[in-house]
């Protein structure tokens, strides 16, 4: 299952499982709530500001796979969209709350992802979801790989092999520059232009002295 899906479909399909599992009462979704979903500022890493053209797109090509489908309940007035992932990949409650949050929020410890994955499925303890990953890295081809170990960390972490590439992160908010930041531009200006006019005073000296010769 390796490149099954690019960065905004994952994104996509990770915010449809995290609704249906743990808002049931507003799923299926339409694509202003997937929208929304994607993009809102909690649980999620990267923060995402993805259009509603991306995610449409997205959902479309979800659809043509069978990892998403269009939901016609007789009370829907508008288009709602249901996800048929973990059924096509046919994994359980455990994996699917695990991949959903790796899907979400990136490479993570064991750790942060029981402790983020509780409100999808509740693991005994660790060292279940520890064997649960290792279950998942031992699949052919693997849903999850372990990562080199960072300097200084707790624990390796794991990332899910479903798609290549990085979602494009929302754009940085610009701050007002600060008192020292102001102080400091203030100075290095002041500086800059004792520097040129001790510079005109060079040049002014000089065409004294030659004038006066």
């Amino acid at each position: 299952m390796q490149a099954v899906l690019d960065a905004i479909e994952a994104r996509v399909i990770g915010t449809m499982i995290e609704k249906r599992i743990t808002v049931p009462d507003s799923y299926p979704l339409t694509i202003n709530a997937i929208v929304n979903g994607c993009n809102q500022m909690n649980n999620r890493a990267p923060v995402t500001s993805l259009t509603e053209a991306e995610v449409t797109s997205a959902v479309e090509r979800l659809r043509e796979r069978g990892f998403a489908g269009l939901y016609t309940g007789a009370a829907t007035r508008v288009p709602k969209y249901a996800e048929r992932f973990a059924d096509r990949l046919g994994i359980a409650a455990a994996e699917t709350a695990i991949l959903c949050e790796l899907m979400l929020r990136g490479a993570q410890m064991p750790g942060e992802l029981r402790s983020r994955a509780e409100r999808m499925h509740a693991f005994a303890d660790l060292a279940e979801l520890e064997a649960t990953l290792q279950a998942m890295s031992e699949l052919m081809p693997p849903l999850v790989v372990q990562l080199p170990r960072e300097a200084g960390a707790r624990a390796a972490k794991w990332q899910h092999m479903l798609f290549g590439g990085e979602l494009p992160a929302a754009d940085a908010v610009a701050l007002p520059p600060s008192k020292m930041d102001r102080e400091t531009a203030l100075s290095e200006r002041v500086a800059a232009l004792e520097a040129k006019v001790a510079e005109l005073d060079e040049v002014l000296t000089a065409l004294r002295m030659q004038l006066g010769a």
